[in-house]
């Protein structure tokens, strides 16, 4: 009882503070599960919020503090004054006790990340291994085929662990196959997973094994008794510069973005008939500006220049040919060298018959 006094006391002083980051409110921070069997299996919530901006806001992404708790969010741009949800599922398979996870929310409005919770008192019930780890490899499953490594400078490493379970009550022997480069795993004690017991893995990313920007996959295959899985395990991190190394006054001699217009709105279009958007950008800096790599939806094809002189002018053209009828809205996302903006985000929007 005190442990759930505790929690919900908490909770109630975090939802009294302000809900209201720069360009993006929340209605609430935190959600509080009250108490819960572990019997009751997995658990949901939803935090709304809306753009108070005048500008569109993306949502680049959401790192939890477990990998009991996943978060799914709105992969398209929020328009001013529109609101989105962040849906949340709990697996609630870590045993009885209080939790408090923490979901960290990096946005497009505000360098400074939005902290979200989720709390509750879970008590005892038995739950099936199959339950707790649902994508499976055979005789072997985890929890999800994709980790989420969250972001990472180009050039450090960074690590970290993921659980995986044998479904059987015979003994596995387990073992990686081909791994991307940069990416290493860890093995169980003699590379055997004994018979309904789980292995805890370790994995280490190292971006200066080969040079990725932006989002990057970082894949594994998955061999049980000599047999290779048919799904694989995938460890996802958004890669940018690394500017750790730069004292302020070279941060302020950098290259520095500013676009003269984020959205172009190309009005009504055919499916299937290009349509062209045109985004005059400048390098305000002090510093050549170096754009690395240009993420965009496969409808798109982009032109722009990787490297632009400090003060210059520069246009990047994006080409959109509508696959889909409806409304239509293409996020560009330019991953640079500027320590104030490594990530510009670009909008073409229109309605599509």
């Amino acid at each position: 009882m005190l442990a759930t006094a505790l929690i919900l006391a908490q909770a109630s002083n975090i939802q009294a503070q302000n809900s209201t980051e720069k360009g993006i409110e929340f209605n609430s921070r935190v959600h509080n599960f009250g108490k819960i069997s572990v019997a009751e299996g997995a658990k949901h919530c939803t935090f709304e919020f809306r753009n108070t901006s005048d500008k569109p806001i993306v949502i680049n992404n959401i790192i939890s503090s477990c990998g009991c708790t996943t978060p799914k969010w709105p992969k398209k741009p929020i328009m001013p004054g529109e609101g989105g949800k962040i849906e949340v599922t709990y697996l609630n398979d870590q045993g009885p006790y209080p939790f408090d996870k923490s979901l960290t929310v990096y946005t497009s409005a505000s360098p400074k990340p939005i902290i979200l919770r989720i709390t509750g008192l879970a008590y005892e019930n038995e739950r099936s291994m199959k339950e707790m780890f649902p994508m499976q490899f055979g005789p072997l499953a985890v929890k999800n085929y994709t980790i989420r490594g969250g972001q990472i400078n180009q050039g450090n490493t960074k690590r970290g662990n993921f659980t995986i379970a044998n479904l059987t009550g015979k003994d596995v022997k387990f073992s990686w196959g081909k791994l991307s480069p940069g990416l290493e795993l860890s093995l169980p004690e003699n590379g055997i997973i004994k018979g309904n017991s789980i292995a805890d893995i370790e994995w280490k990313i190292d971006t200066g094994a080969k040079e990725n920007w932006g989002n990057t996959k970082y894949s594994a295959e998955v061999l049980y008794n000599g047999t290779k899985a048919e799904n694989k395990i995938t460890v996802e991190v958004m890669v940018i510069d690394n500017f750790s190394s730069l004292t302020k006054e070279q941060k302020n001699k950098a290259s520095m973005v500013l676009a003269e217009n984020s959205s172009y709105n190309f009005g009504t279009a055919e499916k299937g008939k290009p349509v062209t958007a045109t985004f005059n950008l400048r390098n305000t800096g002090h510093s050549p500006l170096v754009i690395h790599k240009i993420e965009h939806p496969k409808e798109i094809k982009v032109k722009a220049p990787s490297t632009v002189e400090a003060g210059s002018k520069f246009t990047l053209e994006a080409t959109a040919t509508p696959a889909k009828t409806g409304e239509a809205i293409y996020t560009i996302t330019l991953i640079t060298n500027s320590p104030n903006r490594p990530l510009v985000n670009l909008f073409v929007t229109g309605t599509v018959k």
